[in-house]
């Protein structure tokens, strides 16, 4: 079953991999640290006390030699939860190879990654509405569940990508570190999907999945359009100017998208189908914010 979606050499290499929230990681696997009251084995600092403190963790040896009520700040450790997020609509199809291959291989990628630093891995995949999920766990038995319901998804349906995304993050009572795999292609937007995954205080990582088709319009002359989600056929004559035309909406699209991320505080990765989905793992991937 893993070894149908990644290949054996590759996995060595996810191996010293981690996905990081945007709180500092701890020394132990699986182990994110957060400010809270509470045992831990890392003391870090005081504050002072407020009212509804936990008096266990008041230092008296502090009131004793300055009269002050100073309480104990820990690092406490706190899991990672990594919620993977794949398009499986009809327009995820297109690409040689398809950007749904490339999507489904990075999705396992990333699970396995975080399965290996015992990590919390919960996965959903949408179309119309949302399809097969995996619930938040630990899989300390293997990723077999992730990888074998990653197998079992096709590229189908139209795309509803705002309400499925807020049903999510609506209906997920663990926020951490949400991986969006998708190509952004509905016609309603995406933007208020991502704005729910926001308020839901989830950490974002946008991989815009691109094919050539997406960017570069089919050759001039007698066309014949249809809609891979709908079936809707539409016949057209490509020239200059309407090649020209193509090419200027679409670099719209992808720099829309983008700035919208940067505005939003959302990592953004673009990423095309033709490009080996190890390359974008390893080289793209890992240099920014999420992957170490």
């Amino acid at each position: 079953m893993i070894d149908s979606l990644l290949e054996p050499d590759f996995l060595e290499k996810l191996d010293g991999l981690a996905l990081l929230g945007r709180r500092r990681r701890g020394n132990l696997l699986g182990e994110h640290l957060a400010w809270r009251r509470g045992t831990s084995l890392e003391f870090e600092d005081y504050r002072d006390y407020q009212p509804g403190d936990d008096i266990r963790y008041l230092d008296w040896n502090v009131w004793s030699r300055l009269g002050r009520y100073e309480v104990k700040r820990f690092a406490a450790e706190e899991d990672l939860t990594v919620h993977l997020l794949v398009d499986a609509s009809g327009s995820m199809g297109f690409g040689s190879p398809s950007k749904f291959h490339l999507a489904v291989r990075v999705a396992a990628s990333l699970g396995y990654i975080a399965w290996r630093r015992m990590d919390k891995v919960a996965l959903a995949a949408f179309s119309g509405n949302l399809g097969e999920t995996i619930t938040p766990a630990r899989r300390r038995g293997g990723p077999t569940e992730l990888f074998g319901a990653l197998s079992r998804l096709q590229a189908e349906g139209e795309t509803r990508f705002n309400e499925s995304l807020t049903r999510y993050a609506l209906g997920s009572r663990r926020p951490g570190l949400a991986v969006v795999i998708s190509d952004l292609m509905d016609p309603r937007g995406y933007t208020r999907g991502l704005d729910a995954l926001r308020y839901r205080r989830y950490d974002i990582l946008l991989i815009h999945v691109l094919c050539r088709d997406d960017l570069v319009p089919p050759s001039r002359g007698a066309l014949q359009l249809i809609d891979g989600e709908t079936g809707e056929k539409r016949k057209i004559r490509m020239d200059r100017n309407l090649s020209d035309r193509y090419r200027r909406v679409a670099g719209n699209f992808v720099e829309e998208a983008e700035s919208f991320c940067r505005r939003r505080g959302i990592e953004y990765i673009r990423a095309r189908s033709e490009v080996p989905f190890q390359e974008l793992i390893l080289a793209y991937l890992r240099g920014g914010a999420f992957l170490r």
